[in-house]
């Protein structure tokens, strides 16, 4: 298998209406077998056949991401996130308890 993280996350909404946020074939997979049976269909089991595959190595994790994608827009469960800028997720600032006495 190659790696199962997807260049791009996947934000989608479940049942309970929290946000969750795609980020691997296991998210996916986790997500879809979540999914309540009685709203399942043929875009579900094409995407849970889709990510098993991209899983064991037989399809790309980018086919896997596609179809994902068309499902969650199509049930309507996904949300546009806006990413956040690089400069704010940048490296984080050492904890205040470590700051030396001179710094206090």
């Amino acid at each position: 298998m190659e790696s199962g993280a997807f260049k791009q996350p996947i934000f989608v909404r479940d049942d309970g209406f929290v946000l969750r946020k795609i980020e691997c074939l296991m998210d996916a997979i986790e997500f879809l077998e979540e999914w309540p049976v009685e709203r399942r269909g043929l875009l579900h089991a094409a995407a849970c056949e889709t990510c098993y595959s991209a899983y064991d190595g037989r399809k790309s994790v980018e086919a896997a991401h596609k179809t994902f994608t068309t499902w969650a827009r199509r049930v309507r469960v996904i949300e546009d996130v806006p990413l956040a800028p690089s400069w704010m997720t940048g490296p984080k600032i050492g904890p205040v308890d470590r700051l030396t006495e001179v710094d206090r």
